[in-house]
């Protein structure tokens, strides 16, 4: 698969999420839509790549002491871009 800049990706590469579909934010409650908007221009690592063309990343915040909660996207390509690969460094 390849980011908005034709750049390759792969699993476990930082991607920068620029969009986000506004079909996906109008449908989702009203309680997770903050934490989906706090995915714009943040990084994240792709975990797999769940259906043709779709990039899989997912944000983790801390609810209360000990209580984690998370939220996903399938990005398509135009939706994000490639910040660093796999296993390198700077």
């Amino acid at each position: 698969m390849k980011d908005r800049h034709g750049n390759e990706v792969a699993i476990g590469d930082m991607v920068r999420v620029l969009e986000i579909d506004q079909g996906l934010l109008d449908w989702l409650p009203a309680d997770e839509l903050p934490h989906t908007l706090a995915m714009l221009n943040n990084e994240y690592l792709i975990e797999e790549f769940p259906e043709d063309g779709k990039a899989s990343v997912t944000h983790w915040w801390q609810e209360a002491p000990g209580q984690s909660a998370c939220t996903g996207l399938y990005l398509l390509a135009h939706e994000f871009e490639l910040v660093k690969k796999a296993g390198r460094t700077g």
